[in-house]
């Protein structure tokens, strides 16, 4: 037993080249071995000065222990990893050279790779048989890595050397679990540090202009309070009278009285507090510039995330957001009662009429190319769902891209090969306008697993090509259009229009029209039969209902002053927000209320041939009339 411990020591403390906050690390290697002798890290690390004190064992035993305790440790393995991956790539990038000595080199390139592969392979099964079984929700989130030369060589490694961990995976579930791992020694090897900061640590990332110059007004401070209590008080102690002889001297006072010198004094703290002002005007300035660079940065890179955020600042104000079981009760009454569409309304029986010639959409093939280019779409690093892998990993571990494929078109199959975790959201509820002490003043934006959207965007990819070629959907919808515009496109047609009746003085009337809750408000009957309408693949049809019937999420809210995520909500009603599919299914639901405003009589007429009656952008709706009448008709066929 004391062989056994004193190697489970050297192993925990990596042959004591690291000896910081090993003891947890240890009990844990002792349950290992005996798992009916439990004992706490401390009572272990005590039997280990023991055996040492006393030498129960000899010194060249212990010796040896330490010797392959260091040889096989986490950080001789990571070393050597980085070692060999960087000399192999000093190798790679020699101009060409002789014959002989490109064959040395080419050996050379051979023992480094199987020395980084071996040392790979290590860290990925013990990393493997850490997590092996473990639920995704339950792992801790993966580190971002730096974006640098060397990340890529590591990452393209570790690709390399994983491709049949990759390539052997039998279900989505078990490529998931072999990303998280390979991301996970990637992190090893890099030796990334979690962003778990306090506030301490973040205080210390201020820049070093702002520390400068607050520690010029603190060193002021402390001059004018001991320049304070000298001219305001009868008897000052010693101190403030050393630390004032040497203020008289460096202003060169020669006054003999010290009523005298406390008058100079006195202008000398008013000297002083201006100079606190002039280094505070110029720090706000600073930060104003520095916030406007930020702001102009974001502006250009990420719009929606800067309008996000004027919009939380003008939130901050109220710190009580509902209660976690109001919050529950308000959407579960959306989304969980399942509703159900008309199936003989007069409009519906049109739409089949007017599709009933669409040809049938042929057999989904999902290749390695048709993943490659969903994959490519995607941001590095968007936040993940409950599996915790980003996109980046995805991107960078390309060897997965063929297995993924292949998985996809097995779930098409057979859509019960679907993990359940994969369908499983979390709801961020972000506060919109009003009181925000209510439920109803907020947006859910929901995050998914990367699979699962992977999964989704690759198949509507699809569906989007077939309503394409059949022209189906309505060109007044904007939303949901690949390498589109979006919002710019109609507001220039809004422009064009509106100028155009200015200018002829033509009659336009226009109608603005916002769907509340429309997302959450479509019920999953009338998706199906749309995507029957429509002759979607009945392959993908199935798919869909099987998602839909296991949509579900918890509610998540954080604010300065409360966090709190709620249960479980089933989604039976609405459509799942986060994935590649929903905008499309949304724009699906609405397409038939653009087909009857386009046949009906009504609209703003361009010229002798064009004539435009709404704009569409999502669910946000446009009329255009030529008269009020127009409209009123216009209005009244869109709330039938």
């Amino acid at each position: 037993m004391n062989v056994r411990l004193l190697s489970a020591y050297f192993e925990a403390t990596e042959g004591e080249t690291n000896t910081r906050k090993y003891a947890a690390r240890l009990a844990e290697l002792w349950a290992e071995q005996y798992p009916e002798k439990l004992f706490i890290g401390k009572h272990l690390i005590a039997q280990v000065k023991n055996i040492k004190t006393r030498k129960l064992l000899a010194p060249d035993e212990v010796e040896a222990m330490k010797t392959n305790a260091i040889r096989s440790s986490t950080g001789r393995t990571i070393q050597n990893i980085r070692r060999s991956i960087q000399r192999r790539s000093t190798i790679a990038q020699r101009p060409e050279t002789a014959e002989e000595q490109y064959e040395e080199e080419q050996q050379m390139m051979e023992t480094e790779r199987d020395e980084h592969t071996t040392g790979i392979r290590t860290i990925y099964e013990q990393v493997n048989l850490k997590w092996e079984g473990v639920r995704m929700d339950a792992r801790p989130k993966i580190t971002k890595v730096p974006q640098n030369k060397n990340t890529k060589e590591i990452i393209q490694a570790i690709n390399n050397t994983l491709k049949p961990a990759f390539n052997n995976t039998k279900n989505l579930e078990e490529l998931c679990h072999t990303i998280y791992c390979a991301a996970t020694v990637a992190n090893i090897i890099l030796e990334t540090k979690a962003e778990n900061r306090t506030r301490e640590e973040l205080k210390e990332l201020r820049p070093p202009w702002e520390q400068r110059i607050e520690r010029k007004i603190t060193n002021l401070r402390k001059e004018i309070g001991i320049l304070h209590t000298y001219v305001h008080t009868t008897a000052p102690s010693k101190k403030v009278e050393k630390k004032i002889e040497k203020y008289i001297f460096m202003l060169k006072i020669k006054s003999k009285t010290k009523t005298e010198q406390r008058e100079q004094l006195k202008i000398y703290t008013e000297t002083l507090k201006h100079k606190i002002a002039a280094l505070g005007n110029r720090l706000r300035r600073y930060h104003k510039r520095t916030q406007r660079y930020k702001d102009n940065n974001l502006f250009s890179n990420n719009q929606r995330q800067f309008f996000r955020k004027l919009e939380e600042g003008k939130g901050e104000k109220t710190t009580n957001p509902p209660h976690p079981e109001d919050m529950r009760q308000y959407w579960t009454k959306i989304w969980t009662n399942r509703g159900e569409h008309r199936t003989t309304a007069a409009w519906i029986e049109r739409e089949k009429r007017e599709h009933d010639n669409v040809r049938d959409m042929p057999e989904i093939n999902i290749t390695e190319e048709d993943v490659k280019e969903t994959i490519r779409r995607t941001k590095n690093w968007t936040a993940p769902g409950i599996d915790n892998i980003h996109n980046y990993w995805w991107k960078s571990f390309t060897h997965t891209h063929q297995a993924l494929a292949r998985l996809i078109r097995k779930a098409l199959e057979d859509p019960q090969t679907i993990p359940e975790y994969f369908t499983q959201g979390t709801t961020l509820m972000l506060p919109k306008k009003g009181d925000l002490t209510q439920a109803k003043n907020y947006r859910p934006r929901t995050c998914l697993p990367s699979a699962y959207k992977k999964l989704t965007s690759t198949i509507g990819h699809k569906i989007q090509i077939h309503l394409k070629q059949n022209n189906i959907m309505a060109w007044e919808q904007n939303g949901c259009r690949e390498k589109g515009r979006g919002s710019k496109e109609l507001l220039l047609i809004d422009k064009m229009l509106t100028r155009q009746a200015k200018r002829r003085l033509k009659n336009i009337s226009m109608a603005w029209i916002d769907y509340q809750k429309a997302y959450d408000s479509v019920p999953h009957s009338w998706l199906v039969e749309i995507l029957e309408i429509y002759k979607v693949n009945r392959l993908a049809i199935n798919l869909i209902k099987s998602l839909m019937s296991t949509w579900r999420t918890t509610l998540s809210i954080k604010t300065r002053t409360t966090t709190y995520r709620t249960e479980e909500i089933q989604i039976r009603n609405g459509i799942f927000q986060g994935d590649g599919l929903s905008p499309l299914l949304f724009c699906l639901a609405l397409n038939p209320l653009s087909n009857m405003l386009n046949s009906s009589a009504y609209g703003y007429t361009i010229n002798e041939q064009t004539k435009i009656t709404h704009l569409f952008y999502m669910d946000d709706l446009k009329l255009f009339a030529r008269g009020k009448k127009q409209l009123e008709g216009e209005l009244e066929l869109v709330r039938g």
